[in-house]
């Protein structure tokens, strides 16, 4: 089959023809075109229309081309315009032709179905028109012809402006569709084609180009959920459907990702004149906004509830004229009345009779003012017992500032109402015995320096008393001495008498020399080296006691290696092992400290059970304010009755076969006492010991006094 050379049939056309683009450039036009225009081809290529063929902006005739153009662009259909005055330029720039021309304006797509260009097709219908006024002179005014001509121009202007009404209508309505606040559009057939969209109905669906193609070419996306079926089912049926937050999934953008809409909508079918069915009507609303903040309304009152239900408060709610309706389940749980029965105004018969009138006088004067709602009422507990409870309430308002709602709580205050009315009683008794408080602390602070002044007494008397023991003390330990020498005197005579005659010694005088003698000097000599001992002990806590104290900073870790250092020696003897774990610094009186851990650790040493290897810790810890040690062994333990008696002075436990005189652990409390701190023991007989000594990370100047 031969090819038909469109572009050659074109050209040949006596038919004048000129093709334009959207933007009313001339791309192209045929001889016949040129030929009625009387321009020149290369004249008008790449110009705009109304450059090519100027006029006046605000003329009839450039209006209704311009309009003719838009409406071909808008609609992408043809559009035919039945008379136009246009003047023509004519050649050499010698002025312009007055020229009347009859239009066709054609839209042409491209392959993809997009509008590409306008094609206008023009007759020159000049001479006709100046028959018609020809044909109103008297020459030609009573023949035949002349009536024809009259009334053939008579229907063409008739059909002109009739044209002219009815297109200024369709720009009318159309400009309404557009503007519509609903989305709108037309389907065609079968296929349901587009053939016209309004602006809303573009911004829904997020597309252009609609017109012209099937729904399930322009919005592929919703044929998976049933909206082409749904178009089926009423052009089929000629039913409409009417559909209330639909629910629709429409790509955006690059069609990724697809955008979650809800909407009320109705397909209304398109009637023929013989009846049948020939489109569908869409109208409806995008009431995505409404569903969801209908949806965030009601999840948040889902919340409202979940949260008012779970704390202790009852909770209630009522309209702006104060009916209730509406209580948290704490309200009936603590009522223990049937839901619903204190709606209205029934609340107010769960008062005290005589808190009612009260409660609803207050209750009337805030809902006629707005004033928030505060007052203390008894109210009736599932017990039936009445008691106090705190009622408030805050209105709700609208941006106009009108009551909408109140919302209000009840607070069970009658434990706390109870507690003022005895802290109230406290008061006054505490105001009533304030005078006698006064007396006693008088006292107490005179017992206070009764006691300072005592406790600095018996410091000198204990230095006084020991300083003036000792002398004594010295001469009965020389005189000792002298005994012990006479005593060898005497036991040197014995022994010669005996060697010479032991008939002169007698039983008496044998049996004083060789026991009494030696036993008295005996105890002579240890009872004062005991006192000695004694003396001393006590010279010592005495000057302890008014030593004052030199807080610094103490490494303990450095203190307590050196400790361990030296007792390595009696360690050695007994296998026994002392293990340092991390402790840790405190300020404080280095001598204090040093005496301490000196005492405690020599006494583990001292005390551990020779059946089993020796084992002591010494480990502390941080409280902030203060710092714990403990020292545990696994050595004899100590009975439980003993626990205080080993810190009094000159007092010991257990068995006594080691040397000491019980002042050790007496002069450790004291220093412990005098830096502020404690000092406990807890054991068990045969298991080990554990001494927990707590004190002050830093040193308090006022527990010397202590």
């Amino acid at each position: 089959m031969k090819t038909i050379n469109f572009e050659a049939l074109f050209s040949a056309s006596p038919n004048p023809y000129v093709l334009l683009d959207l933007s009313l450039t001339i791309v192209g036009m045929n001889d016949a075109y040129l030929k009625a225009t009387m321009r020149q081809r290369e004249d008008l290529i790449g110009r705009n229309m109304f450059d090519a063929f100027p006029s006046d902006p605000d003329s009839p005739s450039h209006r209704q081309l311009r309009g003719s153009f838009d409406k071909v662009i808008r609609e992408k259909s043809a559009d035919y315009i039945s008379l136009i005055e246009y003047a023509i330029p004519l050649p050499n720039g010698q002025g312009f032709e007055e020229r009347f021309w009859s239009a066709t304006h054609t839209p042409l797509f491209n392959q993809a179905g997009e509008l590409a260009f306008i094609l206008q097709h023009t007759v020159d219908v000049t001479e006709l028109h100046r028959l018609r006024n020809l044909a109103k002179s008297t020459v030609l005014s009573s023949g035949p012809s002349a009536l024809i001509e009259t009334d053939m121009f008579r229907r063409a202007q008739a059909v002109q402006q009739a044209n002219e009404v009815l297109n200024a209508e369709q720009q009318r309505l159309r400009g309404l569709f557009q503007q519509a606040p609903g989305f709108m559009a037309a389907l065609s057939g079968p296929d349901h084609v587009f053939t016209m969209a309004n602006t809303a109905y573009l911004q829904v669906v997020g597309r252009e180009n609609l017109i012209g193609k099937p729904v399930r070419e322009a919005l592929p996306e919703v044929v998976e959920q049933g909206f082409i079926q749904l178009l089926d089912r009423v052009y089929k049926s000629g039913q409409p459907f009417v559909g209330r937050s639909i629910r629709i999934f429409l790509e955006q953008g690059n069609g990724d990702a697809q955008d979650e809409r809800f909407l009320d909508f109705v397909y209304q079918p398109i009637f023929d004149p013989n009846g049948q069915v020939s489109g569908i009507f869409v109208q409806g609303h995008d009431v995505t906004e409404q569903k969801r903040t209908e949806e965030a309304l009601r999840e948040s009152e889902e919340r409202f509830r979940a949260i008012a239900n779970s704390i202790d408060q009852m909770i209630w709610a009522t309209q702006p004229d104060g009916f209730h309706d509406y209580y948290n389940q704490r309200w009936y749980e603590y009522t223990g009345v049937p839901e619903g029965s204190t709606d209205g105004e029934a609340w107010n018969g769960m008062f005290h009779p005589e808190d009612q009138e009260h409660a609803w006088t207050v209750w009337r004067q805030c809902l006629k003012t707005g004033e928030p709602y505060h007052i203390e009422y008894r109210l009736r507990h599932r017990s039936g017992e009445y008691r106090w409870v705190l009622g408030r309430a805050q209105p709700v308002r609208d941006e106009e500032g009108l009551i909408k709602r109140w919302f209000g709580t009840c607070t069970d205050i009658h434990d706390f109402k109870q507690a003022q009315d005895a802290l109230r009683e406290s008061r006054e008794r505490a105001l009533r015995t304030e005078a006698e408080t006064r007396r006693l602390a008088s006292v107490l602070a005179e017992r206070v320096t009764e006691l300072d002044a005592a406790n600095e007494e018996i410091q000198r008397f204990a230095y006084i008393v020991s300083h003036d023991l000792r002398a004594p003390l010295v001469n009965i330990m020389g005189f000792t001495s002298e005994l012990e020498g006479v005593q060898a005197q005497i036991e040197q005579l014995y022994r010669n008498m005996q060697q010479a005659d032991p008939s002169l010694i007698s039983p008496t005088v044998r049996e004083a020399i060789e026991a009494d003698l030696p036993e008295a000097i005996g105890f002579i000599r240890s009872s004062t080296v005991k006192m000695d001992k004694l003396i001393g002990a006590i010279l010592k806590l005495s000057r302890e006691g008014r030593r004052v104290l030199a807080p610094e900073p103490i490494s303990m870790a450095q203190m307590l290696e050196a400790q361990r250092r030296s007792v390595a020696h009696q360690l050695s003897e007994r296998g026994a092992e002392l293990f340092l774990e991390p402790v840790p610094d405190l300020t404080s009186d280095r001598l204090a400290i040093e005496q301490i851990f000196g005492n405690l650790i020599d006494n583990a040493v001292k005390y551990l059970d020779p059946s089993r290897p020796g084992r002591i810790v010494v480990r502390g810890h941080d409280l902030g304010a203060s710092v714990v040690y403990e020292i545990e062994d696994n050595g004899r333990g100590i009975d439980p009755k003993d626990f205080e008696r080993i810190f009094d002075l000159f007092r010991r436990s257990g068995v006594q076969d080691q040397q000491g005189e019980g002042i050790g652990l007496a002069h450790v409390r004291a220093l412990v006492r005098r830096l502020g701190g404690t000092i406990s023991v807890s054991s068990s007989p045969g298991e080990g010991s554990t001494f927990t000594v707590v004190l002050p990370s830093y040193p308090n100047m006022s527990s010397e006094a202590a």
